[in-house]
């Protein structure tokens, strides 16, 4: 059963962005910081320059800090470190996002920045949210942004550090960094140019960067480099899967989270240069022309990215590659000591994760069949396998109704069934520990037609349920989960172990058995998770 993971569909409304230039050094401070004086707002130094913030409810809030320089200037290439300036940096305004495309979701709705970043090439920049400029080296947690690796930005309502910098006395840091097109567009297939070696995982370079950034600066925030946690939800998911594979990333990050996202394969080679003939076709450049992709704007390249995304005969789709040079090993492959062995390891997926596209309210249910299903898991089961998982769930659950039997075989197909193969694989490859987890709270929104769709758990693990009605409707009645679910996170960045209080002890994945907490109300630990599907689901693997 195929289970690589695909770039796949966008989350929406995290971008919200319109084509505008780069940020300049000297912004404006924002209208909500205008009655505060100089002394009263917050000051760090960096390698390239002094900084100055805002503070939000107690924490000191740094937006837009420059970690890389203009990628515009070295297009489908590594990028170079930021230039230093003189004076100081008004970090009060989110970094641009990169080119991408939109959509909407109404379940979004409520994680929309206001106002909006805009989108150029110069996008490599960080947000830090940290409880005080001192010496207490507390734990550091990145978030890696959803959205695939095609859309996405570290500006959404939804990841504001607030809450979680207060709750747990931590440093939250949040990214933007090069994708689709302008982060994953392998070239090396076409030239022999070394400059374009690396070009298929620019996009993961940038993380890479953005975390040595981390390592050398975020003392001065008050941030341990020696206890990084990097997580991430979705896209964010194979980001954190990503950066576990690469070797230079080896030493950056101490603790690894995988929310609804365990990436076990990259593009190969081949594949990817097929993506890019069909990509250079659609922008009218040769391959022996690579030259031209530099007198493109970055409109045009945008331009052609939404063609190729509306494109199903290419079937082109943009992520990581096994190019050999940054990524020279799929997940688990090097035939040496896995890179980033000893990260601990928290990784899990929410029960309900592929409602968000088949439920549509106001309308009917979707019907069982594999005609409805394919677009979402084609590449993962094929017709004959979904026939058989039919059958199979539907002795595990005979009281599901039709859509519920397509939303739990399409979410653990995807999602589920990838986490735990994630953790058995890594279980057998390193001695870390490696804990799992389900999300099973379901939403009320939309009469509850949802249950717990992809991304519902993002609101808990930052505590940000005000920040995301749209998606949990009224915080009250959510917080005691939230209050669980972000001190497990905030424990397993303190300790490299999820277990915290209000919670039942919580067993890490042994060799035979794969205990998960399923966080609920009343969360308990289930000592058989997913052996029941897994019969099904892995039978054909």
């Amino acid at each position: 059963m195929k289970n690589m993971f695909r770039s796949g569909i966008a989350l929406a409304c995290l971008m919200g962005a319109s084509y505008a230039p780069a940020i300049s050094i000297a912004q404006e401070a924002a209208s909500d910081i205008s009655a505060e004086t100089e002394a009263e707002r917050p000051l760090a130094t960096t390698a390239y320059g002094a900084v100055r913030g805002r503070i939000d409810e107690g924490v000191n809030v740094f937006l837009g800090i420059p970690y890389g320089a203009d990628t515009a200037l070295t297009r489908f290439q590594p990028a170079q470190p930021p230039a230093s300036w003189d004076g100081t940096l008004e970090a009060t305004a989110y970094p641009d996002s990169i080119p991408q495309l939109g959509s909407n979701n109404a379940l979004f709705r409520s994680w929309a920045p206001d106002p909006a970043p805009g989108m150029s090439e110069n996008t490599l920049g960080l947000n830090v949210w940290t409880p005080g400029l001192d010496d207490r080296a507390r734990p550091v947690m990145v978030w890696l942004h959803g959205g695939g690796f095609q859309n996405g930005n570290g500006s959404s309502a939804a990841y504001d550090g607030v809450n979680l910098a207060n709750r747990g006395d931590v440093v939250v840091v949040t990214i933007n960094h090069r994708l689709n097109a302008f982060g994953h567009l392998y070239l090396a297939g076409l030239t022999d140019d070394p400059a374009y070696a690396n070009s298929g995982n620019v996009g993961s370079l940038d993380m890479v960067m953005a975390l040595e950034w981390v390592r050398d600066n975020i003392a001065a925030f008050g941030g341990n480099p020696e206890n990084v946690t990097i997580f991430g939800e979705s896209g964010g998911g194979r980001k954190v899967s990503t950066l576990l594979a690469m070797p230079e990333a080896e030493g950056l990050f101490d603790r690894a989270i995988v929310q609804s996202g365990s990436h076990l394969r990259f593009r190969e080679p081949e594949e990817a240069t097929a993506h890019s003939r069909a990509f250079l076709d659609i922008l009218g450049i040769p391959p022996d022309e690579l030259e031209r992709l530099n007198d493109l704007t970055g409109e045009e390249i945008l331009e052609a990215v939404r063609i190729a995304g509306e494109d199903r005969v290419t079937d082109l789709y943009w992520s990581p590659v096994r190019d050999g040079n940054s990524l020279p090993y799929h997940p688990f492959q090097s035939p040496e000591e896995q890179p980033n062995a000893d990260v601990p390891m928290l990784i899990g997926s929410n029960k309900d994760e592929l409602s968000l596209w088949l439920m549509r309210p106001g309308s009917e249910p979707p019907p069982l069949s594999f005609a409805t299903a394919e677009p979402l898991i084609g590449n993962y089961v094929s017709e004959d396998e979904f026939e058989y998982l039919v059958a199979g769930y539907q002795s595990i659950y005979p009281e599901y109704s039709d859509a519920d039997i397509l939303i739990a075989i399409a979410s653990d197909a995807r999602y589920s069934g990838n986490a735990v193969r994630q953790a058995k694989l890594r279980i057998a490859s390193s001695d870390a520990p490696v804990w799992l987890y389900q999300f099973d709270w379901e939403t009320p929104v939309a009469n509850g037609i949802f249950g717990a769709p992809h991304a519902l758990e993002i609101a808990f693990a930052f505590d940000n349920l005000e920040n995301s009605r749209s998606m949990v409707g009224e915080p009250a009645d959510a917080q005691t989960v939230a209050d669980q679910v972000s001190e497990a996170w905030i424990s397993f960045a303190r300790h490299g172990d999820p277990n915290a209080r209000g919670l039942p002890f919580w067993p890490s994945v042994s060799d035979d058995q794969t205990p998960a907490m399923r966080f609920d109300t009343v969360s308990e630990i289930d000592e058989t998770y997913f052996e029941a599907e897994g019969e099904y689901l892995f039978a054909h693997d």
